[in-house]
């Protein structure tokens, strides 16, 4: 146990240095001045109810004087009028504080992810971290802030309650400790509201799968056409009322035990009060002395009980949630690996390459080799998962290999740096992303210091044969959106029109090794062919992996590789596999037929 409060203060002042720079980085010495304008805020209070104090003194005595009456209430007035302006300034800072500090969160949250492995956030557990650190950024940003505020209330505290016990100690000490089961309780129930929160984290997300299912543009003519809006509705009710009834259950009994401990402190305080005015009955203080003593025993117990809490919920919640972004932003970056210099292309080796995905037991593939040399059209061909798409995963350096080697110009890939070796790809991947983003910026988000090469970039559309069929509707040229989402008179694309403009991403880039995975999936005859025409085109000194479902585009390549069950079982050129016999001539035969059948119909 005292290891784990030990663990816990460590990562609480850890949580507290990591707050303060966080805001000091994003917006230099504005905290240092919230800081002042926080304790000027707590001083006018003070001085404030001193003020009226003197100021009922004074008119009650028997020979009041009109100028330190006057005196008094000048400067009573001045305080209040002081008051709102230093609110006011608070609040601007403090909204210039917030949004600084949540622009360089984000952006450190940001930079991380783009540092980490696919194997991370391509994972439950991952996304869980994932949202458990985007949940934190409020009690990154606040917890500098709640140690002004906690130092403020202090300040009021020691200065009331000072004054409280020369009154009378006893009375002031058990006033105070009314307060303490209303803090206690607090902190519980946060504990307890924290830990609903992480285990709710996974039904959260599924729910607002549902939400968007039913509010997105993008599924919106599934959901039409299938009738689904009930069925999904019904989904999203049930895991959204789960998740009410679960917090409704706890926030029922917060509100009770809650209810109990404000009932208590405000016992203390009427008590407290009664026995100031008995007091004054009794001539034992001034009447001025009742609003001093009332009033600094209200800031007693605001400043404490606020302080107190604010302390004892920052410090379990900054334990609870801040131990997993500090875990995240010390997880290992993607490794760059070594710094041999990468500036031409000769060779790929895959060798004896073993590899599954993270949390999972099952081998993707097993015991893969082949050389892949500077120029060679190389068809990977297989079934569906067997494995195909992955060895393209790991040429890019997307995950780590379990076992085995890939070499590049004969030297293993973990001796360069994964950015060089990524220079090396142009791929128009299966699973390509549509950009909500203006014609330009699509095709050039593959090389983006030329995006402002009008001519490259026509070009790339050109030759994914999309241009021709865009430049009617485009209203702004290559500056057109593509979508609506961000211009009403953004142009609206085909499946096969988005993947044409992929394809001139890959275009674009001008990569040593061009990789289509899957590249006809959504594109008419004519486009099929101009995709398979382009590879077999590629220029002189460049190589090219196609990855296709239409078997007798293995004829445009100089090698060809069978996959089966994540084993490389057959390897040779067109003619020798059909020659052989094997899965490859199967798979062909069965597709000739079927296309033999089609021209006969």
């Amino acid at each position: 146990m005292e290891v784990c409060l030990l663990n816990r203060t460590k990562l609480f002042m850890k949580t507290i240095g990591y707050s303060i720079k966080l805001l000091i980085k994003s917006s230099g010495f504005m905290l240092p001045i919230y800081f002042v304008l926080t304790l000027i805020a707590s001083t006018l209070t003070l001085f404030s109810t001193f003020a009226l104090k003197q100021i009922l003194d004074s008119v009650v005595t028997s020979n009041p004087q009109i100028s330190l009456i006057l005196l008094w209430i000048g400067l009573y007035c001045l305080s209040l009028l002081i008051s709102p302006v230093n609110t006011s300034a608070r609040n601007l800072l403090y909204d210039s504080l917030f949004k600084k500090a949540e622009h360089r969160y984000e952006c450190d949250l940001e930079e991380k992810l783009a540092q980490l492995s696919l194997s991370v956030i391509d994972s439950s557990a991952g996304k869980d971290m994932v949202d458990d650190v985007r949940y934190a950024k409020n009690t990154a940003i606040y917890t500098a802030v709640r140690i002004v505020f906690i130092v403020s209330l202090l300040y009021t505290f020691a200065v009331a309650f000072t004054t409280l016990v020369r009154f009378h100690f006893w009375f002031s000490l058990l006033f105070l400790a009314l307060t303490v089961p209303g803090i206690v309780l607090t902190m519980v129930f946060d504990r307890k509201a924290e830990s609903l929160r992480r285990k709710q984290a996974p039904d959260v997300r599924k729910f607002c799968y549902y939400r968007w299912m039913l509010t997105d543009a993008w599924p919106a003519k599934d959901v039409r056409m299938y009738d689904l809006t009930e069925a999904v509705t019904t989904r999203y009710n049930e895991e959204k009322n789960q998740y009410i009834e679960a917090n409704k259950k706890l926030d029922r009994r917060k509100t009770g035990s809650l209810l109990f401990a404000e009932i208590l402190c405000r016992s203390g305080e009427i008590a407290f009060t009664v026995f100031v005015i008995y007091q004054a009955v009794h001539g034992k203080i001034s009447i001025g002395d009742i609003a001093l003593y009332t009033g600094f025993a209200l800031s007693v117990s605001r400043s404490f009980t606020e302080a107190l809490s604010i302390l004892v919920m920052g410090y379990t919640r900054s334990t609870d949630i801040m131990g997993r972004v500090f875990d995240f932003f010390s997880m290992n970056a993607e490794e760059t690996h070594g710094d041999r210099r990468l500036e031409t292309f000769q060779s790929l080796t895959f060798d004896n390459v073993y590899f599954k995905y993270p949390h999972t037991e099952k081998y993707v593939l097993s015991g893969v080799s082949f050389t892949l040399n500077r120029g060679d059209k190389l068809s990977i061909v297989g079934i569906n998962g067997s494995g195909k798409s992955t060895i393209v995963k790991l040429m890019l350096g997307l995950y780590e290999i379990e076992s085995g080697e890939i070499r590049i110009n004969g030297y293993p890939m973990s001796e360069y740096d994964i950015r060089d070796v990524r220079k090396l790809f142009s791929a128009l991947f299966q699973s390509y992303v549509q950009y909500p983003l203006s014609l330009r910026e699509n095709v050039a988000l593959s090389s983006l210091d030329r995006i402002d090469n009008d001519k490259e970039i026509e070009d790339a559309l050109t030759q994914s044969g999309v241009y021709e069929e865009l430049q009617p509707k485009l209203e702004s040229g290559l500056d057109s959106y593509m979508t609506r989402k961000f211009d009403d008179k953004g142009t609206e694309l085909s499946k096969g029109q988005w993947q044409k403009i992929a394809l001139s991403r890959a275009y674009f880039k001008n990569a040593p090794i061009i990789i289509f995975d899957e590249p006809s999936a959504a594109l008419d005859a004519e486009a099929e062919d101009r995709i398979f025409r382009n590879f077999e085109e590629i220029s002189e000194g460049k190589t090219g992996i196609m990855i296709s479902h239409r078997i007798s585009s293995a004829r445009l390549s100089n090698q060809v590789i069978v996959l089966d069950g994540g084993k490389i079982t057959e390897t040779g050129t067109h003619d020798e596999l059909v020659a052989l016999d094997g899965l490859y001539a199967k798979l062909y035969n069965l597709q000739r037929e079927k296309y033999t059948a089609k021209e006969e119909a």
